[in-house]
């Protein structure tokens, strides 16, 4: 992979970062924040999201049974990775990009993308699936490469651009995870970024 190519996809991890932290927590027993996480062994940008009680009590000495297996979660850190499909005449070949074959993420980013007036890469478009989501109805290749990532299937996570210019279920995007979250560990007994925690 070209490494020269990665500087627009940080540019749009970061407009994913400061999207997804716009989003206002409602009443909620949970928080989640967002930032920018190491790269990839490919150099490819990602984020993690620290995912909280709203009260700051650490999921380990909670006695709320969801919160137990939330402990599953290594430091309390969620890891999503990001996908990145142009909404123009693609100067980039994302193909490589959006390629895994090792699922170790808890959440995707798929962000769509164009140009705006001044030349500069900007998010058109964020969806923002769970793993379980990504990958159901889909298998790797026979070398055990996932290359099958399709955006209209994930429209339902849609997620507004600005959402505090529009009111909608999305903006309890505390709650939405907690209970994707939960809903992969009951699934599959451990969460894709800790499997052995």
């Amino acid at each position: 992979m070209d490494q020269n190519n990665n500087a627009h996809r940080l540019a749009l991890a970061e407009q994913a970062v400061e999207t997804l932290n716009r989003y206002t927590h409602f009443h909620s027993n949970y928080q989640v924040s967002f930032t920018m996480a190491d790269p990839d062994e490919k150099g490819l940008p990602r984020i993690n999201a620290k995912f909280e009680r709203f009260d700051g009590v650490p999921f380990a000495e909670s006695t709320v049974p969801m919160d137990q297996k939330y402990t599953h979660l290594k430091d309390q850190t969620v890891a999503i990775r990001l996908f990145f499909f142009p909404m123009m005449k693609a100067e980039f070949d994302e193909t490589e990009a959006n390629q895994f074959d090792v699922v170790d993420f808890d959440y995707a980013a798929i962000v769509g993308y164009g140009k705006d007036a001044e030349g500069n890469y900007v998010m058109k478009a964020l969806y923002f699936p769970p793993t379980d989501a990504l990958i159901a109805g889909h298998k790797p290749d026979e070398d055990g490469v996932w290359r099958s990532i399709r955006v209209p299937t994930y429209h339902m996570h849609k997620l507004s651009i600005d959402p505090r210019q529009t009111f909608s279920r999305h903006l309890y995007l505390a709650e939405r995870f907690s209970e994707a979250l939960e809903y992969q560990y009951d699934k599959y007994g451990f969460f894709f970024s800790n499997p052995e925690g």
